[in-house]
């Protein structure tokens, strides 16, 4: 597992080493390692849908927000894009896939923040290295050219670049990406490599006080 502070926030993902964060199990060993109570983790279908965490009734949804101190949102994914967006005051974990990414999911989880001074933060995801898709699909989405390359007339779509150009195009002041490919880095859970049931799970929390 690794994690990151930024003064009272608190951003975390599990690795491979870490298991499978569909079980509960696994999740709590999780949990106690970062010393945190507990995570809120939503019932993810792949939507453009982001909820506030008091308005969530494990309705299907693939983003939670909060401002309150404490309370860990997170999300599951094995090669979409986990983003946090995060302020001192209040924070959104979602789950972008590419329905999700092209519907808006990012633009609706930034909507609901009352400050707009918001960071992001792009956890391990497939990258443009091996995200292989039809020509076709790129041609039916209308994907603008500079977001994916052809190679033996496949072609492979960089949905990271995607996610931060929606992302400075909200001007969201700073963008952290860790920049792992979930697919070939050998590190993580990936979809596109067989692990259709196994997840990882990236995290984030404010914190009371500043982080020591």
């Amino acid at each position: 597992m690794r994690y990151f502070t930024f003064y009272n926030v608190l951003i975390a993902f599990t690795e491979k080493e870490d298991s499978n964060q569909r079980n509960l199990d696994n999740i709590k060993k999780t949990v106690e390692k970062l010393r945190i109570k507990n995570v809120l983790i939503p019932n993810q279908k792949h939507t453009n849908i982001v909820l506030k965490v008091d308005d969530y009734k494990n309705q299907e949804c693939d983003g939670l927000y909060t401002d309150k101190k404490e309370s860990a949102v997170g999300v599951l994914t094995a090669d979409c894009i986990p983003v946090v967006l995060f302020n001192d005051d209040e924070i959104a974990v979602i789950h972008a896939g590419w329905r999700g990414l092209f519907g808006g999911v990012i633009e609706n989880g930034f909507s609901m923040f009352k400050n707009k001074k918001v960071k992001a933060f792009i956890g391990p995801s497939i990258r443009g290295c091996c995200y292989e898709v039809d020509k076709q699909f790129v041609n039916d989405l209308n994907i603008d050219e500079k977001f994916y390359k052809i190679y033996d007339s496949k072609a492979y779509l960089d949905l990271v670049k995607i996610a931060k150009s929606k992302l400075e195009t909200l001007k969201v002041e700073e963008i952290f990406d860790v920049g792992q490919c979930t697919k070939c880095s050998g590190k993580y859970f990936s979809y596109r490599n067989g692990d259709f049931e196994s997840r990882i799970l990236t995290l984030g929390m404010i914190k009371e006080t500043k982080w020591d």
